[in-house]
């Protein structure tokens, strides 16, 4: 095999190319969000970071292992992180051998990734479901996952196999997001309200976020740390920088109002006992009905509210049982119950969050109901669908006063 390029057994300094994978849609918040991230690397001496922006990956570049980690430090938006390890241009390019091909060149480069790997009795199984391949024109990349499985998979609960929830990259983008461009602090949340939680994707990343938790200690396998790349002091380092962030605890939980869809029960029952370790939530079973008549369900104590934040994915597809009236009319109630709520509390709490519309009608919908509401769209892709996530945020009239 000639190899136009293939990596040496590098040091933890040694600066390496790297793919970023992200959830579709998001390559311009991640871009800055990388970028940012490995600004603030608390190390002396580190070198000039090229971060380039595409829309289907972001290519890092002039990057070494201590920056890398502090990267997966601060991880929840990563889809996968691959470390280059090899290209070449010695492949048969044409439509009927590419699979033949790719599996050849990959079968290769295990022999390239072996010595990355700490244990020398890794099987080559194990190295090779890693390796992944992309090209561009004809030349092909051979890169090694750092993350294994994809980076959704946090290892705290296990992922619904047959509806629609969004994965919990996406998810805990939207999060950042919202708040970004509203300006808004999480810290100023005094209320978290996750009406039709069907598998606690937004409960769990609102947590993991709120408690700080660094991705890297996650109770799930990642690649990074059997690799002799992995630098354990820099992470043994940034765990107590991490820690020191981490000190202030919460001061309230989330109320999780539970979807009440049967074709969930089984996976609540299992679940809820591996999540109770990791996230505390108060939980309520409302149907979407009870939502639109009741919401907002206050905490004890805190009618006197600042910011309170909704993340709103209603059912839609596999959970209809729980629609109220016809399908086309849920999202326009959902935004109306909003806009009138904005009406009678503006003196005392904003509304912060975002709404997932799986088809243009459905957002138009809400954008005609939210009349007193700040916006902002975006549009990602889940599972084939194009959603569109509309952020809103209506304003405490005493702010809009002393702004």
């Amino acid at each position: 095999m000639n190899w136009k390029f293939k990596i040496r057994k590098p040091q933890h300094g040694t600066t390496l190319t790297w793919e970023l994978y992200f959830p579709p849609g998001t390559s311009t918040w991640v871009g800055e969000k990388v970028t940012e991230i490995l600004e603030q690397v608390p190390l002396p001496n580190q070198p000039e970071v090229n971060v380039r922006t595409f829309s289907e990956k972001i290519k890092i570049e002039n990057t070494n292992a201590h920056q890398i980690t502090y990267l997966l430090f601060h991880g929840y938006f990563i889809r996968d992180l691959r470390l280059v390890i090899a290209r070449t241009t010695d492949w048969d390019m044409s439509a009927d051998k590419r699979e033949e091909e790719w599996d050849r060149i990959l079968t290769e480069a295990v022999s390239i990734a072996k010595p990355l790997f700490s244990n020398p009795e890794t099987k080559f199984y194990e190295i090779k479901e890693n390796l992944h391949i992309s090209f561009f024109e004809d030349e092909v990349t051979v890169s090694l996952s750092v993350l294994g499985e994809p980076g959704y998979k946090r290892g705290i609960k296990a992922n619904f196999p047959t509806s629609a929830p969004i994965p919990e990259d996406l998810a805990s983008i939207l999060i950042e997001q919202c708040f970004q461009i509203f300006s808004v602090p999480k810290s100023k949340v005094n209320s978290v309200y996750i009406p039709f939680a069907g598998t606690m994707t937004f409960a769990t990343e609102w947590k993991l976020g709120e408690e700080k938790l660094p991705f890297l200690t996650l109770p799930r396998d990642f690649v990074w740390k059997k690799l002799t790349l992995f630098p354990n002091k820099s992470h043994e380092h940034f765990l107590k920088k991490q820690k020191a962030l981490s000190a202030i605890e919460s001061n309230f939980t989330p109320i999780v109002i539970q979807d009440t869809d049967p074709a969930l029960t089984s996976y609540w029952t299992k679940e809820f006992s591996n999540w109770k370790d990791w996230i505390h939530v108060d939980t309520i079973d409302h149907t979407i009905s009870d939502f639109l008549k009741t919401f907002p369900v206050f905490s004890e104590g805190k009618t006197n509210t600042s910011h309170y934040f909704l993340p709103l994915n209603p059912p839609y597809g596999y959970r209809k049982n729980e629609r109220t009236g016809p399908d086309e009319k849920l999202y326009a109630k959902i935004a109306n119950r909003l806009e009138v709520l904005s009406k009678d509390l503006k003196n005392v709490f904003s509304i912060i969050g975002f709404i997932l519309c799986p088809t243009e009608e459905k957002w138009s919908d809400c954008m005609k109901e939210l009349r007193n509401f700040s916006k902002k769209t975006i549009h990602v892709t889940h599972g084939g669908i194009d959603l569109r996530v509309l952020f809103f945020h209506s304003e405490v009239r005493s702010e809009r006063r002393s702004n």
